[in-house]
């Protein structure tokens, strides 16, 4: 019997028949290829250019919610790996959701929404890193070395892991946690639990372009912060710089739809070009934690080690290469103009 792998899943969790949940109605929902569900990215933003602040963040919760129901299907029965990025991809944009719209909409019931939604992702990430490992790290190192013994003892090691990952994740979303999380979500936007015992009421009719505007130039400061001294930065400073410009990211996103269009898409394509290059920098420290994981236990110089220091060295050499490009590419961002200090077009 093969070593035992070590994935940290956390508890088990009760299982039963999959809830259906309907996506709010002022979204369609989606396609389904024939005999096969699919994944489903977000949809843009649908905001009106007038729309009050507490409008504005009930319907991007509500289309946050919208994303994470309509993977379930194709994390369930179509075991689809873009599925299961795009639920977490959900998650995330929940979180950020979440913070987006000023201190207003934030009480201890919504923070402890934001916690579960964290917890609810964890439970799918070890899948969703071992199909990053297989099809984006493992793989294309194998091919630049040549296909030797030793990756497929590493890949058949990995297979067994993510088999592993996956029945995990598939049984977390059809837990009654999951399920009870989407019940809350949803219940907590009708009843507009964010307004609590507020006295300032007027803060919720504030327009939502002038709150957007306020937290998009909060988020932007925040990556500045971070990017300070990048060409130095550590592991977890890179890190942190990711998250923040995750936050800018998603946080234009919801609110693109108030502010003009090409103004919107060119900052967009400079911050995705700088996510993309630290991207895959992170990519080297998923690598070496799935690595270390896969090889528990095993004595340095076996064939599983000796592949996995050829994927992690392959990957380091890339990585840093590409570091470079990052450091360039953030001093041409960071002098791309906000959209959100742009006059808008009504």
């Amino acid at each position: 019997m093969g070593p035992q792998i070590e994935l940290k899943l956390g508890v088990r969790e009760d299982s039963f028949p999959p809830r259906r949940f309907t996506p709010p109605a002022l979204i369609d929902s989606p396609m389904k290829t024939r005999g096969h569900p699919s994944a489903v990215k977000a949809r843009p933003a649908i905001l009106p250019r007038d729309i009050p602040a507490e409008d504005a963040f009930r319907l991007t919760l509500l289309q946050c919610q919208w994303h994470i129901a309509a993977n379930i299907s194709a994390v369930v029965e179509g075991r689809e790996a873009e599925g299961l990025h795009q639920m977490r991809v959900g998650f995330r944009r929940l979180r950020v959701a979440f913070t987006s719209f000023g201190c207003h909409f934030r009480n201890a019931e919504l923070g402890k929404l934001r916690d579960r939604a964290k917890r609810m992702a964890e439970h799918l990430g070890p899948a969703r890193d071992l199909d990053v490992f297989m099809g984006e790290l493992l793989e294309p190192a194998a091919e630049a070395n040549g296909a030797v013994e030793s990756f497929e003892l590493l890949r058949g090691r990995a297979n067994e892991a993510r088999r592993t990952a996956w029945n995990f994740a598939v049984t977390h979303v059809l837990s009654p946690a999951f399920a009870g999380f989407m019940a809350d979500l949803n219940g907590a936007v009708e009843r507009r639990i964010w307004q609590g015992h507020s006295k300032n009421t007027f803060a919720f009719d504030e327009p939502a372009q002038d709150v957007a505007a306020q937290v998009l130039s909060h988020r932007l400061k925040a990556a500045r912060k971070r990017a300070k001294h990048l060409g130095g930065a550590s592991d977890q400073q890179v890190h942190r710089l990711r998250i923040a410009l995750k936050k800018l990211r998603y946080t234009g996103e919801f609110f693109a739809p108030l502010f003009d269009k090409d103004s919107v898409e060119e900052f967009g394509l400079g911050l995705s070009k700088m996510q993309d290059s630290l991207g895959a920098v992170h990519d080297v420290i998923v690598a070496r934690e799935t690595l270390a994981r896969l090889t528990a236990g095993e004595q340095n110089g076996s064939g599983l080690s000796f592949a996995a220091g050829i994927v992690y060295g392959w990957h380091l050499d890339r990585a840093t290469h590409i570091f470079k490009k990052s450091v360039k590419r953030w001093k041409k961002f960071a002098h791309t103009e906000p959209f959100w200090t742009h006059t808008t077009k009504h």
